[in-house]
């Protein structure tokens, strides 16, 4: 079909091709845009439920308006062939970023991140995705997430009927006793054909983030029946196993969304999403300690330790002994909520004073991540950015009279604004994690195809020509 017209899309290349049909780059000649077309093909037209599952994934991704989720922008018929135009996105799939090996914790978790942020927003429409595997997740030059192919969706709300909806197409939702899916991602009740929520996504993600950390499958068989019976009776090896000094609150979490039974999985994927982001913080900060040494080696060292420690425990006795005679106990930690918002609230950054709380969240109800301000001594939060596209990642200047934003306008870049509100000023563009110098006068910036890798840049906190560090 390449070099063919569909509709006013001009077909230049096929990308891929899976079991819903075939995706082509392709032009729009109308507004001279490069987009990607999934075309269904001839022979599996016939087939009522394929078809109306085709649809849906159009209507389910469609309603997801998501920095890291494929945006949809058309569904058609041409000369009775079915197709779905969708954003094109340069880039790679996971399986082709990590590779054999894996990724390192670092870069595992900054994808998962986003991975958990997108599925959470289709959680929240009552979307569970089904077919999660490293083909369905892309990133953009930028290392930007995108998560694709909701065409094994179920919408899990109920469903509206309109006016002129045909009764037929809920034959997409698919019930109990029809199996769906890639195997060696399914969840075990998917597996089994039974109806399924929200916590299939949660166990298929743990399947992925094993594979991400390892560059291996946690449920691998010879056979589509024995990958079968991996994921509905066995335990996959520890991921210490493959990636020696994998920290244990990190092993832990995977192992929680891989419970057979679902009812011992994370619940929501929010909560899963706010782990992660913790998790992702203590290793960012270094603070997540890894267990880098084998028992022998750790028993080893510490014979010398303890041999060490015993030549001076008398004296450090000493001096322990006489703070806990003047010492008083330290009081239990406290914790306040911050935000209320009902939507999602993400990239928290307090002011160096410790009176403001900037972070971004789609409490505006346009469907995308505004930039707000909350004073932390009470009130409701300021909306200080107004936009159609996201804005991500705020960070204050060292005197809290301005934030540096990552906004993605115009194909993303650093822009800068009063804390108290005023008019967005861009200072770099396709840039991304603002931090300003300790003085206040410079910005730094990463700049990159995947978020392991690219490039810091420097630009003067007003704007000017960038400079790279690295």
């Amino acid at each position: 079909m390449v070099g063919q017209t569909i509709g006013h899309y001009r077909l230049l290349d096929k990308l891929g091709e899976g079991g819903m049909g075939v995706v082509f780059r392709a032009q729009d000649m109308r507004l001279g845009r490069c987009v990607a077309v999934k075309v269904l093909p001839p022979d599996k037209v016939a087939d009522p439920a394929r078809k109306a599952r085709f649809v849906q994934e159009a209507r389910a991704a469609s309603a997801l308006n998501h920095l890291n989720i494929i945006q949809i922008y058309d569904i058609d018929q041409s000369d009775g062939v079915d197709f779905i135009v969708m954003e094109y996105v340069p880039g790679r799939t996971l399986d082709q970023v990590m590779g054999r090996k894996g990724l390192s914790l670092a870069g595992a978790l900054t994808y998962a991140v986003q991975i958990a942020r997108a599925l959470a927003a289709a959680h929240a429409a009552g979307i569970v995705h089904r077919d999660l595997k490293p083909a369905n997740v892309m990133f953009t030059n930028e290392g930007v997430v995108k998560l694709l192919d909701f065409g094994l969706a179920k919408l899990t709300g109920p469903a509206e009927t309109g006016e002129f909806d045909s009764t037929e197409t809920q034959k997409a939702d698919t019930g109990e006793g029809v199996l769906l899916g890639t195997v060696a991602y399914m969840s075990p009740e998917q597996a089994e054909g039974k109806e399924i929520d929200a916590r299939s996504d949660i166990f298929s993600f743990g399947s992925l983030l094993y594979e991400m950390v390892t560059g291996r499958r946690a449920f691998q068989g010879e056979t589509r029946a024995s990958t079968l019976a991996a994921v509905l009776r066995e335990e996959p090896k520890p991921v210490s196993h493959w990636a020696p000094g994998m920290p244990r609150e990190a092993e832990r979490l995977i192992r929680r969304c891989l419970r057979k039974n679902p009812a011992h999985r994370f619940q929501h994927m929010d909560d899963l999403k706010v782990a992660l982001e913790e998790l992702k913080e203590e290793s960012d900060s270094g603070q997540l300690q890894s267990e880098a040494l084998p028992p022998r080696a750790r028993r080893r060292i510490g014979l010398w330790i303890g041999l060490a420690a015993g030549l001076v425990l008398a004296a450090i006795a000493a001096v322990k002994w006489n703070r806990l005679l003047t010492s008083r106990p330290a009081p239990e930690p406290a914790f306040t909520r911050l935000t209320f918002d009902a939507g999602l609230s993400t990239d928290p950054a307090v002011s160096p004073d410790g009176k403001l709380l900037a972070y971004a969240s789609d409490r505006g109800g346009g469907g995308n991540l505004e930039l707000w301000v909350k004073h932390l001594g009470g009130g409701e939060p300021i909306r200080l950015t107004r936009g159609a596209e996201d804005i991500l990642e705020p960070r204050f200047s060292p005197d809290g009279a301005t934030i540096a934003f990552r906004w993605e306008r115009d194909g993303g870049g650093i822009y800068t604004i009063s804390s108290l509100g005023g008019e967005p000023r861009l200072i770099a563009k396709h840039g991304r994690r603002p931090v300003f110098s300790p003085d206040g006068r410079s910005i730094a910036y990463w700049v990159g195809e995947n978020l392991v890798g690219g490039r810091i840049f420097v630009v003067a906190a007003h704007g000017g020509e960038p400079l790279a560090v690295q």
